[in-house]
């Protein structure tokens, strides 16, 4: 009866883990606006970065379009993603080091 109650126990722990993680995983990491405007631009030194910098930040989202702007007479790079959660963002990245 012991190593049954044991049992239970262990499995309630480890599914309550599983669920924890999930959560974490759909959550944004990047509540500092890093990327967010022209004002908080991501420096890059090449477009691979720009990616790299998103499936670190937003595990997960999606790149649905990339665009050229500008920011201060600048060449931006704009990746327009939809992130796990379903919201629609738009990061802004400095390449005034290679365009």
């Amino acid at each position: 009866m012991r190593a049954a109650i044991m049992v239970i126990i262990g499995v309630s722990t480890l599914h309550g883990c599983g669920t924890t993680s999930s959560r974490v995983a759909k959550t944004h990491l990047n509540d500092d606006g890093e990327g967010l405007s022209c004002e908080r631009r991501v420096k890059v030194a090449a477009i691979p970065e720009e990616y790299a910098w998103v499936r670190s930040h937003y595990p997960g989202a999606k790149v649905k379009m990339q665009s050229l702007s500008r920011c201060d007479n600048s060449p931006t790079d704009k990746l327009h993603v939809t992130t796990t959660d379903d919201r629609e963002l738009t990061f802004f990245f400095d390449i005034s080091s290679f365009f």
